[in-house]
């Protein structure tokens, strides 16, 4: 919280906006071609919203299944990951936070899991 500021760390619709940064950055990882891409956004938001709750559950199991079809432990991944975050300034995360949300990828509202 302290890097990013209570709202941003709380929000739920921001949390949901950087996990889609970090999945299209996997996408693109994976060699996707973003054009694809645009048109599974579009696919998407024409079927009505899910449950939170089961679209996490299918996030991790599709996770873990795009680990184990690249040879990735996921646990190792993520405990790098953690290791990598932790060993960087609370302020390098202020900035990029805040170079986001100047950007114009910043939300507004908070909301919590009772407004999903």
């Amino acid at each position: 919280m302290a890097a990013f500021g209570d709202h941003d760390a709380r929000s739920i619709p921001q949390r949901g906006l950087r996990l889609a940064e970090e999945a299209i950055e996997t996408a693109q990882a994976c060699g996707c071609d973003p054009a694809m891409l645009h048109r599974l956004i579009d696919h998407v938001y024409a079927k009505p919203v899910g449950e939170l709750a089961k679209e996490l559950g299918g996030l991790g199991v599709t996770l873990l299944a795009l680990a184990e079809a690249a040879g990735v432990s996921a646990d190792e991944a993520e405990r790098q990951e953690i290791d990598r975050v932790r060993a960087k300034p609370l302020s390098h995360f202020a900035a990029r936070n805040a170079a986001k949300a100047a950007a114009g990828f910043h939300v507004s509202a908070v909301s919590g899991p009772d407004d999903v």
